[in-house]
């Protein structure tokens, strides 16, 4: 497979600085060609096939993670330094406060590891700070759902967040490499995603969802990828790789090509196949799930 650049996002001009900032968050718009870029304290918004930078917006403090809100057009949901967290609205040029920690002055850096959940069924955000024993739920429109802080039945440090992007489930990974699976009504545990003590897990760096099959895709910080079929009540591991020795930052499924993408900390990109068992007489062999592209 060979990769090409289709299109540079010159950021160069962006802020009011004397030297070039540099960009320390992005978000990939769920539906559309559109990518969003924090440089400063400023959020833009650049159409991804032309270059072309569509709007922007200053935010009041530099973005540590955002997200695209999957229940509104064009807005980002984004945790700021200042611990806040904010919605930008880029069709109406808006920026709103939904929650403000109780400590006025709390900070946080770029290099912070927080971790943000958003569902399509809810207008409603999910985050947490790492390694902390609780979530925090609040709504993502101004007047919407009041802050909520959710402890979890297990008293475990949380290392990152995810909703289903059909179901109205959020997944809890936890530092022992154990991932459970709650209703974001009611919190209920639906299942948990366990391994054996054979293989030992560091905790998931990202989550990916197949778009049509009920597959989760899970990148350790130990460098395994693993896919779990959740489609019934005891869900099933169904595929496992070791991709390296760095953490998995980011795992995305291509629909078009039908590939999975991985990027590791240390840069390395790899593509990979998912060979399915068409024989349900066999049992499926994990280890050959995943194969390189």
């Amino acid at each position: 497979m060979e990769w090409s650049t289709v299109q540079h996002l010159d950021l160069r001009h962006i802020g009011r600085g004397l030297k070039p900032s540099q960009p320390h968050a992005a978000a990939f718009h769920p539906h559309q060609a559109i990518v969003a870029a924090a440089i400063g304290t400023r959020v833009v918004e650049f159409d991804a096939v032309t270059g072309s930078k569509i709007s922007s917006i200053d935010i009041g403090s530099p973005v540590v993670r955002m997200q695209y809100s999957p229940t509104s057009g064009h807005a980002v949901i984004a945790i700021l330094e200042d611990c806040t967290i904010r919605s930008c609205d880029f069709d109406s040029e808006q920026t709103c406060v939904l929650h403000s920690p109780e400590k006025r002055m709390e900070q946080i850096s770029i290099d912070t590891e927080v971790h943000l959940a958003l569902t399509p069924l809810q207008p409603v955000v999910f985050f947490g700070f790492h390694r902390r024993m609780s979530v925090t739920v609040v709504g993502t429109v101004e007047g919407g759902r009041a802050p909520t802080k959710i402890k979890t039945d297990l008293k475990k440090p949380i290392v990152n967040l995810a909703c289903h992007p059909r179901l109205p489930v959020l997944y809890v990974a936890y530092a022992d490499g154990l991932i459970r699976a709650y209703n974001i009504h009611t919190y209920a545990v639906h299942y948990t995603l366990q391994l054996d003590n054979t293989i030992k897990l560091l905790g998931t760096s990202a989550f990916a969802f197949h778009p049509t099959l009920e597959w989760v895709f899970v990148g350790d910080r130990r460098g395994t990828l693993l896919a779990w079929d959740v489609s019934t009540e005891r869900p099933n591991m169904i595929g496992i790789t070791q991709v390296g020795s760095q953490p998995i930052i980011s795992i995305a499924w291509l629909s078009m090509l039908r590939l999975l993408v991985t990027l590791s900390k240390d840069g390395n990109l790899q593509v990979w196949k998912t060979r399915v068992n068409l024989n349900p007489n066999r049992p499926p062999m994990q280890a050959n799930f995943f194969e390189p592209a």
